[in-house]
């Protein structure tokens, strides 16, 4: 019996930590002026734009988190992206150059490509993939 207080607060710790990494890009951070744009050969297929997360894939043991954003503003996109290294815990954060091709945006920070399949959006890194994104809550 003593152990349930002590078992639902790390529940509710593991649950904090969760929810903390899945809203890594603040609705501030998208809301100045992007300091690069994306390249665009093609319009962003519309389910594209907005932001999302990876969750953590169950088949690693120290995943990297992945978040982004793409914003337009007037006739050009932006990415504004996150990324935290699950072995390093190195991060980045910030406009990221990328590369819009349609049903696909190419991040120019890690080349990770971001793609439209099924009525989701999907990531393919450069050693794995592909990883279902959901959407985040900093949605603009």
């Amino acid at each position: 019996m003593r152990r349930t207080p002590l078992l639902l607060g790390l529940a509710l710790c593991v649950a904090l930590t969760a929810c903390k990494t899945l809203n890594a890009i603040q609705p501030t951070d998208i809301s100045g002026t992007p300091t690069v744009y994306s390249v665009v050969k093609k319009a962003p297929d519309p389910a594209l734009v907005g932001c999302f997360v990876r969750p953590k894939p169950v088949e690693y043991k120290r995943p990297n988190s992945y978040e982004f954003c793409l914003i337009q503003k007037g006739d050009k996109y932006a990415m504004y992206y996150y990324i935290l290294d699950g072995k390093s815990q190195a991060t980045f954060k910030g406009w990221s150059p990328s590369l819009i091709d349609g049903d696909s945006i190419t991040s120019g920070y890690d080349e990770s490509r971001y793609f439209v399949q099924d009525g989701g959006v999907w990531q393919m890194t450069t050693v794995g993939g592909p990883h279902k994104m959901l959407p985040a809550k900093s949605r603009p």
